[in-house]
């Protein structure tokens, strides 16, 4: 079931049109996608910061109520792209897409860890550096996961996790290069001082190493 949203179709453009819809308390839109030319949108800002701030989150089907003059249409759509202030909590553009449930369609989808406190890499002193946050996916609108994990407990200091690497559900497809770095356990040296030569860097991991096996059940250390 999708949720429901109001727009207004809108003839104002530009940077101060834009301002003044925000100030007049509304969020500047476009709706692209199957078959139609761009349209120009205006949607309330409380009304779509209800929408993304529920549990449904912003990878959700709207069925969007589109107002221009007297006439009324609706629309299937997603969230494809949603603009915020980098500093304020400020809503500055949103586009939607429009969808069909039976075509496949590409969104962006949020990378989310699990594992921490599991990581052997973690235990062993390493650092965790978080390279890429999300994934472009490819599947039907109503199979859109609202997130994707990497767990890092099996991975080891000096490893990476690639997007190859991502446990996906069925009839979901990465778009992606399968070989993108998402993550990275920095050896414990490595982390704090930066580039480090390459006897540095093997000095480093059989530290790490060493910690793991003395952190281990088998060594007798706690864990």
């Amino acid at each position: 079931m999708e949720l429901k949203l109001k727009a207004r179709q809108r003839s104002e453009t530009g940077k101060s049109a834009a301002r003044k819809m925000r100030n007049e308390g509304e969020v500047p839109a476009v709706m692209y996608g199957h078959g139609i030319d761009p349209r120009p949108l205006t949607v309330k800002k409380e009304e779509l910061g209800e929408l993304i701030h529920g549990r449904a989150g912003t990878n959700v089907l709207i069925d969007l109520q589109v107002l221009d003059g007297k006439d009324k249409t609706d629309h299937l759509v997603m969230i494809k792209e949603l603009q915020r202030h980098p500093f304020k909590e400020k809503l500055l553009h949103v586009d939607f897409l429009k969808v069909a449930r039976d075509e496949k369609v590409i969104m962006k989808v949020p990378i989310s860890i699990n594992g921490e406190e599991d990581s052997v890499g973690l235990k062993a002193g390493g650092t965790l550096q978080h390279n890429l946050w999300e994934v472009e996916l490819e599947c039907l609108p109503t199979e859109v996961p609202d997130h994707i994990f990497a767990d890092i407990s099996q991975v080891q200091v000096g490893e990476h996790l690639v997007i190859g690497d991502l446990k996906l559900p069925a009839g979901v497809d990465i778009v992606a290069d399968l070989e993108d770095v998402i993550l990275t356990i920095l050896a414990p040296r490595l982390a704090v001082e930066g580039a480090l030569t390459e006897e540095e860097v093997a000095q480093a991991k059989e530290e790490a190493a060493a910690a793991e096996a003395a952190a281990s059940p088998e060594s007798g250390g706690e864990e």
